[in-house]
């Protein structure tokens, strides 16, 4: 059965999470840009600016009200990318800029943007090729006349934060979408280890009834002729099959699931070979329409097995609009000219479509000779009632728990860490120039290096050390203190001012570890310390904002993802409770859906007549009658028995192998459903063996879990010789 999973609710907050980088990365950019603004041309800023604040403002929108993020995404990397080709343009031609474009800051999102809604192999493109655009621009009047080395410093930094935000935003997606596969698979095991349970819980109660009321009588009526009391017993046994059938609580609507588990079931029971594809999703059916369906399918699948000697069978169920469903039945038969069934036929008229008609459904059956057959299936339903939105109550949080997702690798995680805490270092050494002494910057790093070390440590544990935490903000201040106490006056050192991002990615990571207070007492310390030396530099304005508040920005777009996946976690943590609670109400509800309307019409089927021609007080049973109470008798028998080692047609090969004299046993040592391959093969060869002239006993045996021999079947014949076969979890044969 191919259940493709629903699209990840958790991507939605993936989306969400980069539209907020976006609109988060208009802080640090408005920081930068106000020594810039005064030089830019008006005509410029109007489209550039206001574009990237109008895509960045679009793309939060649409996360949250569910549009796709490609438009203005794409909105977004235009507006960039003609912004960074334009800015010498923009930029007066005898006047050097000061400062570093304050566009750079796009161009990393702009890729990250690229790779989420387009793909990673287009957003590494675009980085790389943003990034030697960028050294070009650096390298102009209006780029600062950078040198060919800052500009390939640039160019460096751009690619390797852009590629290392891509690779964790890639992992993370990755993770979500292998997490909402492995809640829906947990659901799924857990609907259906209930149905299970439910079902041999309502099993044994109707065996209970088939046991004392109809076994009975049947043994009863072919042993003693005309008694009455057999008569009535026979009466009791029709009454308390008829009260079995009646519902007497409220049904519950079954899910696209919970029906393919049905059609399966009945289906599989009488075509073992058949093949099954479901394609419902989000979809309820009333359960009188589930039950009828089931019926339906089984009258095709009966007159399948009885006619048509189709090797392969394909049942597909979908969904082609909402609320309705199709069912398609498709085989390699030997086919029929439908117009040319006698009327007598009632089978597919009756069984198929009026009770199609009766649910407001239509059936179609599409057959001619040796072209095999279709059965499709459809019904829509007559009204449907829009859903009320489901209301989340409001929670309050026990705990800042982040979301427990699964293979989001810790090691790749630390590595992503290092490699942006190590790229920090390598431009620093690339700006030695710029600071007055170099040894500090070296024993800043080292320190640097231990406050990573302590960060990383024990990733396995959620919240960090509270004293690790502490201890990673002291080293971070000092860093802050030691690299600022180097630098130079006046002017912008550029980066040389490493350990700023080096303070924002260790704060984050606090953050995410649960030490929330002190990774924000943290951050407002640097902030402050940043500032004090900014303007105590002759720093301008835009630079002091930079230095002060450029991590504060980061932290508070890291404190809402955070937020975000906190809320996911309470989310599918109440998803789960109530998923669990549900789970045995809805599967008792099936259960007794099955069994009360398709088992049980089964059941009444085949001993019904004869149970009423035996509760006739002047009715008396003919020898073909008794014979045919010790039949069905026995038959029940292997049904309640070894329900898995027989089927329907099973069942009619060993009642005529039983009139010839062969002796048949079956034994069920299984607590579970034998696999379809299993059952396929069973079937073909019980059928062969209890058809050949010279076969005298067959014991099937259904081994219990965990023998490498699901199936044994033991065959003596007539001549005294004997045959062992085991069926093994695949189907295949083997003789011992």
């Amino acid at each position: 059965m191919n259940a493709k999973p629903k699209t990840s609710q958790l991507s939605a907050w993936v989306d969400r999470g980069v539209a907020l980088f976006c609109l988060g990365t208009l802080i640090p950019a408005a920081l930068a840009a106000t020594d810039q603004i005064a030089y830019l041309a008006p005509w410029w800023m109007i489209i550039v600016g206001g574009g990237i604040v109008l895509a960045s403002i679009g793309m939060m929108i649409a996360s949250f009200v569910g549009w796709q993020l490609r438009s203005f995404s794409l909105c977004y990397v235009t507006v960039v990318t003609f912004g960074l080709i334009t800015w010498p343009a923009a930029w007066p031609a005898d006047t050097v800029a000061t400062g570093s474009p304050w566009l750079w800051m796009c161009l990393g999102v702009a890729s990250i943007c690229l790779a989420v809604t387009t793909g990673t192999g287009w957003g590494f493109a675009y980085a790389i090729a943003s990034g030697l655009l960028f050294a070009a621009v650096r390298m102009t009047p209006s780029g600062q006349n950078a040198s060919l080395l800052g500009a390939f410093q640039d160019m460096i930094v751009l690619v390797m934060n852009a590629s290392v935000v891509i690779v964790a935003l890639g992992v993370v997606s990755n993770a979500f979408k292998q997490l909402d596969e492995a809640e829906a698979a947990s659901r799924k095991e857990a609907t259906d280890a209930a149905i299970e349970e439910a079902l041999l819980d309502e099993r044994h109660r109707l065996d209970g009834i088939v046991h004392d009321e109809v076994m009975t009588t049947l043994v009863s009526a072919a042993h003693q002729n005309n008694d009455p009391h057999v008569a009535q017993q026979a009466q009791r046994a029709v009454e308390r099959l008829t009260e079995a059938e009646q519902p007497t609580e409220a049904r519950l609507p079954v899910t696209g699931d919970q029906l393919t588990w049905l059609v399966t079931d009945v289906v599989s029971a009488l075509v073992p070979q058949a093949k099954f594809t479901s394609q419902l999703h989000n979809l309820t059916v009333p359960q009188p329409v589930a039950s009828t369906l089931g019926m339906v399918v089984r009258e095709v699948a009966l007159n399948v097995a009885k006619h048509s000697g189709a090797d392969n069978v394909d049942i597909r169920l979908t969904s082609p609009e909402p609320g309705g469903l199709a069912i398609s039945i498709t085989d390699d038969g030997v086919g029929f000219v439908p117009e040319q069934v006698p009327k007598r036929r009632l089978g597919l008229q009756v069984s198929v479509v009026y009770r199609m008609w009766a649910i407001g459904g239509k059936a179609e059956i599409l057959s001619s000779p040796g072209q095999g057959t279709v059965v499709n299936l459809s019904w829509v339903p007559s009204d449907q009632p829009v859903a009320e939105k489901e209301q989340q109550p409001r929670r309050r949080r026990s705990g800042r728990l982040m979301l427990d997702i699964p293979d989001l690798s810790r090691p790749l995680l630390s590595r992503l860490v290092w490699v942006l805490v190590g790229l920090q270092f390598l431009l620093g050494w690339t700006s030695l120039d710029q600071v007055t002494s170099i040894w500090p910057v070296f024993f800043a790093q080292g320190l640097a290096a231990v406050a990573t070390w302590l960060t990383l440590r024990h990733l396995e544990k959620n919240p960090m050390n509270f004293r690790s935490a502490v201890a990673v903000i002291v080293l971070l201040l000092a860093v802050t203190m030691i690299v600022q106490a180097v630098l130079p006056s006046g002017h912008w050192p550029g980066y040389a001012t490493w350990h700023s991002n080096v303070v924002m990615v260790l704060l984050v990571a606090v953050l995410v570890r649960g030490q929330e207070r002190v990774s924000w007492t943290g951050v407002g310390l640097f902030a402050v310390i940043s500032a004090v030396w900014a303007v105590t530099h002759d720093m301008g304005v835009g630079d002091t904002l930079r230095a002060g508040f450029g991590p504060f920005s980061w932290m508070l777009v890291a404190q809402l993802l955070q937020s975000w996946l906190i809320d996911m976690g309470d989310r599918l943590t109440a998803s789960r409770r109530s998923s669990a609670a549900a789970n045995k109400a809805i599967a008792e509800s099936f259960s007794k859906l099955v069994l009360r309307d398709v088992w049980l019409t089964q059941l009444r089927a085949q001993v019904g007549p004869l149970l009423q021609r035996i509760a006739d007080p002047d009715h008396e049973l003919t020898e073909d009658e008794r014979a045919a109470c010790l039949a069905q008798e026995s038959r029940l028998r292997d049904a309640m028995r070894a329900g898995n080692l027989v089927t329907e047609l099973t069942s009619d090969a060993i009642d005529v192998a039983r009139s010839r004299g062969v002796d048949v046993r079956l034994v069920d040592s299984r607590g579970t459903r034998l696999p379809e391959d299993v059952r396929t093969a069973l079937t073909r060869h019980l059928g062969r063996l209890l058809t050949e002239p010279g076969t005298k006993r067959v014991v099937a045996r259904a081994a219990p879990e965990g023998y490498e021999d699901v199936v044994t079947v033991l065959t003596v014949r007539d001549d005294g010789s004997s045959e062992l076969v085991g069926l093994d979890a695949s189907g295949r044969v083997s003789t011992r």
